[in-house]
């Protein structure tokens, strides 16, 4: 059993155990510091949090995410997303390495999953379509409104929201009644 000191997430470092501990905002191993090793390289399967002084070691794949320095992440598959959207569905960004002219360089992909219980998958239109194979006009309008993927990631600045977004919500009632 996991033990640890659970506070509201405003400020503060810690661990989200659950899907539920996460929409409460219900941190544990709470702190004012940001004292979580994520242990990234080599593909590790744990992350280790200093509480109390202590040394905690946790499992990736048996808490759903953690916050840190102001941000939340989800893991999946023992890798942490960043949450950037969470309206109708979640999306994720991360920083990957890919190969430039110059070397290895880190890029901005982004990830999407249709609710926090589902696969994280690359935010591309082809897996939007299979996510939602009934919402025939949302699929359109993402065929019709995005020339590549890239593009799936753009936020308008005047509307606060990423395009894909309001695509969604302008089509969220056909959605629901096809879901």
């Amino acid at each position: 059993m996991i033990q640890g000191l659970g506070l509201k997430a405003q400020n503060t470092t810690g661990v989200y155990l659950t899907e539920n501990d996460y929409k409460d905002h219900k941190l544990t191993y709470a702190s004012n510091t940001d004292k979580i090793q994520l242990n990234e390289f080599f593909g590790g399967n744990t992350i280790a949090v200093v509480n109390e002084g202590k040394k905690v070691n946790l499992n990736k794949n048996q808490i759903f995410g953690y916050r840190l320095a102001n941000q939340d992440y989800r893991f999946y598959n023992n890798t942490a997303y960043k949450i950037i959207d969470t309206a109708g569905f979640t999306i994720y960004s991360r920083e990957k390495l890919t190969q430039q002219a110059k070397g290895y360089a880190p890029v901005v992909k982004y990830f999407y999953s249709v609710n926090n219980k589902q696969a994280v998958k690359d935010l591309t239109v082809a897996n939007l379509t299979a996510s939602f194979p009934k919402a025939t006009d949302f699929r359109y309008s993402l065929q019709n409104n995005f020339r590549n993927d890239a593009e799936l990631a753009s936020y308008d600045k005047v509307a606060k929201q990423y395009e894909v977004k309001y695509l969604y919500f302008a089509h969220k009632s056909v959605i629901a009644n096809n879901q």
